[in-house]
């Protein structure tokens, strides 16, 4: 297994403003807190987006709650900076085996009425030394590709079954 590195410790803005910045936005037909419980229930996750969440911090979840992120040949440690419940979240990775110096995620559920809203998913990252930086290109491009489809697919899960996670 790849050896865990310590990243950069960086701030909930860095999600919006760090290198290697993207912005995806996904309409959902479900309400805002559906759509936050749903970012909130690890299991979820690999439903989703492919990966296996386990918190390791006990409930309630809030600013300073982590939790550990696996998926094929990567480990994830990550910090939440921000929790507002039913509107927002964000965290940054404090140790991977990725070659990373830096990474922060930022999600925000807006709603558009009702039954309506809107996920708005910003995320930045920076390689580490040389190798990290030819990762950062390759990772930011397949990264990118995979989150576009993940987005839809969250979509269509939860607009699936609109009780599941209300």
């Amino acid at each position: 297994m790849p050896k865990m590195r310590e990243l950069t410790s960086v701030d909930a803005d860095y999600a919006t403003i760090g290198p290697n910045q993207t912005t995806l936005r996904q309409p959902i037909a479900v309400p805002a807190a559906t759509l936050f419980n749903c970012l909130a229930h690890g299991p979820a996750w690999k439903e989703w987006l492919g990966i296996d969440v386990e918190w390791t911090s006990p409930e309630p979840h809030g600013c300073g709650t982590t939790r550990t992120v696996t998926t094929t040949g990567v480990t994830i440690e990550e910090f939440f900076l921000t929790w507002d419940e039913g509107e927002r979240m964000a965290f940054r990775f404090d140790r991977t085996t990725l070659p990373m110096q830096a990474f922060a995620e930022h999600y925000e559920c807006t709603p558009r009425g009702d039954s309506a809203c809107e996920l708005e998913w910003s995320y930045a990252f920076e390689g580490s030394g040389p190798i990290g930086r030819v990762f950062a290109k390759v990772f930011g491009a397949v990264f990118g590709r995979q989150n576009k489809r993940a987005v839809k697919k969250l979509a269509k899960l939860l607009e699936a079954d609109p009780q599941r996670f209300a």
